[in-house]
């Protein structure tokens, strides 16, 4: 529950200062009214310091927390619970602190008399301009409480999509550690020890593990080298992704890689089309809005050849020809697009659009994993598989010399 801080006097004219739990700014002010004070000033009450405060680069809040906060702010809409009632018990239930004092920031702007959206216009790091447009627009319309199903369901799948793209790429990443750190405790502790023992018997190393030899004393002898290198290589890229030129050939490099490439385009039409659709069907002038629409593809080549199009969009071009110019969306969109242009239904088609692409994420991810476990396998079954090939001869030769 909210605290306030306030000043007041009592009836004899003594000062009083302290902090009250309250729903809402009245309900504070009619507690310490009915404790015989009268007030002379109240406000929120500045927030404790938390681990957030000192470390705020280890917290942040998650799109998890937002689409809860949509979901139950919906229930209560539709509940017809007041809006600064609503608030403070979804602040009140929230796991995040963080989102628990922006929470009580919007509810301290509400009872100031502003709109839930100019309220969080001032949370630009949480809330984006597409979700403020679209609360602005159903404040307006009367239609908040199916805007923020819609907004909820949107969010959810979304963040579903993301998650899937992620998790293809936790498979090889842990089987590329698992096989590295392998890789180090044979070479590193198992590999000297044989080495001394031959060294003691005068005996000839096998090739397998000379050459293994040979590339450890070559990676010991140039390993600042490497190392320097490669940390080099990593600085260079971090800088490379904090300018615009960096991110587009990144961007693009994405697209063009070889499995992956058609994952992220997958991805892209399918956030893209979602988007539009929620977008249109919560009745938000397209051209008010499609500047968050083309921020929300999230890759820098797509949003380059959207603006293309809004420019052909308001010079009265419509959308699905411009759309098309780009060669950047697929023949069956665009004609989708197209179709529901002319019939009136854009939103609808764009829904089926972004429900086939969603399939065809998942399709793609399923094939790409499918392909990367044998691949993975023989590629780490081939290293160990030498390691240990080098390992055995040598015990095989030991033996030989002791016999």
């Amino acid at each position: 529950m909210p605290a306030y801080a306030y000043r007041a006097y009592t009836d004899a004219g003594q000062k009083r200062t302290g902090q009250i739990e309250a729903p809402g700014v009245s309900a504070a002010e009619e507690a310490l009214w009915l404790q015989g004070l009268k007030i002379v000033q109240l406000f929120p009450a500045p927030p404790k310091k938390t681990m957030a405060d000192y470390f705020p680069s280890l917290f942040h809040i998650s799109t998890n927390d937002i689409v809860l906060f949509t979901r139950m702010l919906s229930t209560f809409v539709g509940a017809g619970i007041p809006m600064s009632r609503a608030l403070s018990t979804i602040a009140e239930e929230t796991g995040s602190v963080l989102f628990r004092r922006v929470l009580l920031t919007v509810l301290a702007d509400l009872e100031k008399g502003q709109n839930l959206s100019d309220a969080l216009v001032r949370h630009p790091g949480v809330f984006s301009p597409l979700y403020i447009d679209l609360i602005r627009v159903a404040e307006l319309t009367g239609n908040l409480e199916s805007t923020l199903k819609q907004l909820a369901g949107y969010m959810r799948r979304d963040m579903g999509t993301l998650r899937r793209v992620r998790s293809a790429m936790v498979y090889p990443a842990v089987i590329a550690v698992v096989a590295a750190v392998v890789v180090v405790i044979l070479v590193v502790f198992a590999m000297p020890a044989f080495v001394r023992i031959f060294a003691e018997f005068h005996v000839q190393l096998p090739l397998a593990t000379r050459i293994l030899l040979a590339i450890v004393a070559f990676l010991q002898a140039w390993f600042l080298v490497i190392g320097g290198a490669i940390l080099a290589a990593v600085v260079a890229g971090w800088l490379a992704l904090r300018t615009t030129r960096g991110v587009y050939l990144k961007d693009r490099l994405l697209l063009r890689t070889p499995v992956f490439g058609v994952i992220v385009q997958a991805a892209i039409l399918n956030r893209f089309c979602r988007t539009l659709s929620v977008v249109l069907k919560a009745g938000v002038p397209l051209g008010q809005t499609f500047d968050a629409v083309v921020t929300g593809t999230g890759n820098l080549v797509y949003e380059r050849g959207l603006q293309t199009v809004r420019e052909q969009m308001t010079s009265g071009e419509g959308f699905a020809g411009p759309l098309a110019r780009t060669h950047l969306f697929p023949p069956m969109l665009t004609q989708m697009v197209r179709v529901g242009e002319e019939t009136g239904t854009l939103d609808t088609y764009l829904e089926q659009a972004s429900d086939f692409y969603e399939e065809e994420l998942d399709y793609r991810i399923r094939a790409m994993t499918a392909l990367i476990e044998p691949v993975m396998t023989v590629i780490v079954g081939v290293v160990v598989g030498f390691i240990a090939v080098a390992l055995i001869s040598a015990m095989y030769g030991l033996v030989g010399a002791l016999k």
